[in-house]
């Protein structure tokens, strides 16, 4: 079974240092939607997770208003499954940042109770839990704020403590915000997939100043059989894993 993490940076351009910075003040530094749209390709998302092959993937950042034309096009390259967790809202615009899980094979998406979330930016993503009952084995999506926030580690407690109560195996997938070295001591019981792979910032010009692993696979009672990463058009990299 091959899992995957991809944030997809709203579908924006992050190979463009210009791009970049202004995509995100159109996000979250202005009122009106058109501005983002006709900044965005959610096209470019789709291909690359295409390339991935994965049986399931968390896709973070997906700006509400996107999920419609991002579900059709996942529904082409054979994802049936579709979760979804909301986030913080844009200060201007008022939409959702939203988290989705999208599979190739049937869960049970739980209730998760108030995620704590700050309406800002970097206010954090959105937390999901899945169940697959025929495999047996729980997934969680989440999306931590930025780790200068200080509901950041609030997130974290509220992951530690939720994952706690959940029996048997376990995958979570993430953007932390944080390196591994620094989550470790919260979630010692479970196994890194990905050896700390530095996967963001992918744009030019930031990538001198922030380039750092943020985006981790981990588990606990599956065994890594392989581990890569991809190169799209977000300032992250798409990484993904297998697992047995």
């Amino acid at each position: 079974m091959r899992v995957a993490i991809y944030n997809q940076m709203f579908a924006l351009n992050g190979n463009s240092f210009w791009a970049t910075v202004m995509g995100h003040w159109a996000v979250h530094y202005q009122a009106n939607p058109k501005e983002v749209w006709a900044r965005t390709d959610i096209s470019k998302t789709a291909e690359t997770i295409a390339e991935s092959k994965a049986d399931i993937i968390g896709v973070i950042e997906v700006l509400e208003g996107q999920e419609k034309e991002l579900i059709k096009k996942l529904r082409k390259i054979g994802y049936k499954y579709f979760y979804f967790g909301k986030g913080h809202k844009t200060k201007y615009n008022k939409l959702y940042v939203q988290e989705l899980v999208a599979s190739k094979i049937k869960g049970e998406q739980k209730e998760t109770g108030e995620w704590p979330v700050e309406h800002r930016l970097g206010g954090g993503g959105g937390f999901v839990h899945i169940y697959y009952p025929e495999k047996k084995f729980h997934l969680t999506l989440v999306h931590l704020g930025l780790a200068s926030r200080k509901y950041h580690s609030d997130q974290i407690k509220f992951l530690k403590d939720y994952l706690s109560k959940l029996k048997g195996k376990k995958i979570i997938l993430g953007d932390f915000n944080i390196s591994y070295k620094k989550l470790e001591p919260f979630l010692p019981d479970f196994n890194l997939v990905p050896q700390e792979i530095k996967s963001c910032s992918t744009t030019p010009i930031m990538k001198w100043f922030y380039n750092r692993d943020v985006d981790h696979i981990l588990v606990r009672g599956f065994d890594s059989v392989g581990c890569e990463s991809l190169y799209g058009v977000s300032d992250h990299k798409l990484i993904y894993a297998d697992l047995k």
